[in-house]
C-alpha cells in the first residue's frame, strides 16, 4: 500500500511539474511579446529592444518553475518586469501563487487567521498601487489604469483566494472523514471489548463454576475410594480438571483484555506430550509415542499447534474409538514438523456419556491454526476402520 501511496504522488508531482513548465513558457512568450498587447509598450527606461525583452522575459519565466517551493523569487522578478516593461504576466501569476497558498483566514482561525487577514490586506493594496501608479506613470487614463488595476493585480488574487478556499475545504472534509473513519474504528472496537467481557463472565458463572464443582468431587472420590484403580482415577480426573480451570482463566484473561496484549503464562509445547499420552494411559487408552529426527528448538507457535493437534487427537479416539490402540508420531523434518496421530478400529462402542456426534468444529480449529502457519492439515479415516490426523507444519 505505502509503495502505491508513493508511486501516486511521483506522478502527482511530475504532473505539476510539467503544468508548471507549460505556465512557464505561456508567461515567456506573453513577456517577450509585450509589444504586440494592449498594454502600454515601453517602460520608463524608454524602448527596450527584442534582446532585453527576451532576457526579461527569461527571468521572468523561470522562478515559475520553482513557485510551489517559493513564489517570492517570482514576485521580485514579476515586479521587475512590469516597472520596466510593463509585463503583468509574471507580477499576475506571483499575486495568484501567494494567494492560494494562503490558509483559510476566517474568525475561527483566532490569532493566526487575524495576521494572515492583515498580510493579505496589505499585500492586495501594494499590489494595486504598484498597478495603478505605474499606469499613472505611462499617462494612461485614470479610468483605464483602474481597469487594468482590477485585471492585473485583483483578478489574479480573487482566484487565487478562491483556489485556496476550495483546497482548505477539501482538506478540512478529509480530515473530518479521517476522524470519523477513526471513531468508527474506536467503537467498534470497544463493543469487541465488550462482547469479549460478556463472554467471559458467562464463561466464569457457566463452565468455571460446573467444572470447579468436577474438581471438588473428584477430589472427594478420590480420598474416599477404597478401590486403588478407581481412586487413581479419581486423581487424574481431578489434576486434569485443575489444569482446565488453569487454562479458562488464562481465557478468560485474554477475553478480558481490552485492546492490549494479554499477559498469559506459557503454553504448553511438544515438551508436555509425555504427560498428555501419560494420563490417556491411565485412562484407559493404549497410546505410543514416536519420535523422530534430532530434537532442535521450535518457534513457540508450532509448539503449540503440534500440542493442541495431539490433544484434540486423542480427546477424539476417547469419544469415538475408546481403547483403540493409538499411535502419535512426531518427526522432525529439515524444515518442518510433521505430526501424525493413529488410531486403529476401536475395540468397544463409544461411551455414551462423551456422546458419539461430533461438531466438527476441533477439527475446523486445528486447520485454521495450521494454515495460519503455512502448514497443511488433513483428516480422514482409515481402510482398517481407524482413523488418521497427520499435520505438516513448517518450523520457520
Amino acid at each position: 500500500m505505502s509503495r502505491v501511496l508513493v508511486a501516486a504522488g511521483a506522478v502527482r508531482g511530475g504532473m505539476l511539474l510539467l503544468a508548471d513548465a507549460v505556465l512557464a513558457l505561456i508567461v515567456f512568450i506573453l513577456t517577450a511579446d509585450q509589444g504586440g498587447g494592449g498594454m502600454p509598450e515601453f517602460g520608463a527606461f524608454g524602448g527596450p529592444g527584442p534582446p532585453v525583452q527576451t532576457v526579461v522575459a527569461a527571468v521572468v519565466a523561470l522562478p515559475v518553475l520553482i513557485r510551489r517551493l517559493t513564489p517570492y523569487p517570482l514576485l521580485v522578478a514579476g515586479t521587475g518586469a512590469w516597472l520596466v516593461m510593463t509585463a503583468p504576466w509574471g507580477l499576475a501569476v506571483a499575486a495568484y501563487t501567494l494567494s492560494a497558498g494562503l490558509p483559510a483566514a476566517g474568525p475561527e482561525a483566532g490569532p493566526a487567521g487575524a495576521r494572515r487577514t492583515r498580510w493579505l490586506a496589505a499585500f492586495a493594496g501594494a499590489l494595486a498601487l504598484l498597478v495603478f501608479g505605474r499606469l499613472l506613470a505611462e499617462r494612461v487614463s485614470a479610468g483605464y489604469a483602474l481597469l487594468l488595476t482590477v485585471l492585473v493585480a485583483g483578478t489574479p488574487v480573487l482566484l487565487g483566494l478562491w483556489v485556496g478556499a476550495r483546497r482548505a475545504l477539501v482538506a478540512t472534509l478529509r480530515e473530518r472523514a479521517e476522524r470519523l473513519e477513526r471513531e468508527q474504528a474506536a467503537l467498534a472496537e470497544r463493543a469487541r471489548a465488550q462482547e469479549r467481557a460478556r463472554i467471559a463472565r458467562e464463561m466464569h458463572d457457566v463452565v468455571a463454576h460446573r467444572v470447579s464443582l468436577m474438581v471438588v468431587h473428584a477430589g472427594a472420590l478420590e480420598s474416599t475410594l477404597a478401590d486403588e484403580a478407581a481412586a487413581r482415577m479419581a486423581g487424574t480426573i481431578r489434576e486434569i480438571g485443575r489444569e482446565a480451570l488453569t487454562e479458562l482463566r488464562q481465557v478468560l484473561r485474554v477475553l478480558r483484555e481490552e485492546g492490549q496484549t494479554a499477559a498469559v503464562e506459557p503454553q504448553p509445547g511438544i515438551d508436555a506430550l509425555d504427560r498428555l499420552v501419560r494420563r490417556s494411559h491411565e485412562a484407559g487408552l493404549p497410546v505410543t509415542l514416536e519420535i523422530e529426527g534430532e530434537r532442535r528448538g521450535l518457534p513457540a507457535a508450532v509448539e503449540r499447534a503440534a500440542f493442541r493437534l495431539v490433544q484434540e487427537a486423542l480427546t477424539n479416539v476417547h469419544k469415538h474409538a475408546p481403547g483403540a490402540p493409538t499411535t502419535v508420531r512426531l518427526r522432525h523434518a529439515p524444515d518442518a514438523l510433521e505430526v501424525t496421530v493413529r488410531n486403529a478400529a476401536p475395540e468397544r462402542a463409544p461411551d455414551t456419556v462423551l456422546g458419539t456426534a461430533g461438531s466438527g468444529l476441533g477439527h475446523h480449529g486445528l486447520r485454521e491454526r495450521i494454515r495460519l502457519l503455512g502448514g497443511t492439515f488433513d483428516a480422514r479415516p482409515r481402510p482398517d476402520g481407524g482413523y488418521e490426523v497427520h499435520a505438516t507444519i513448517p518450523c520457520e
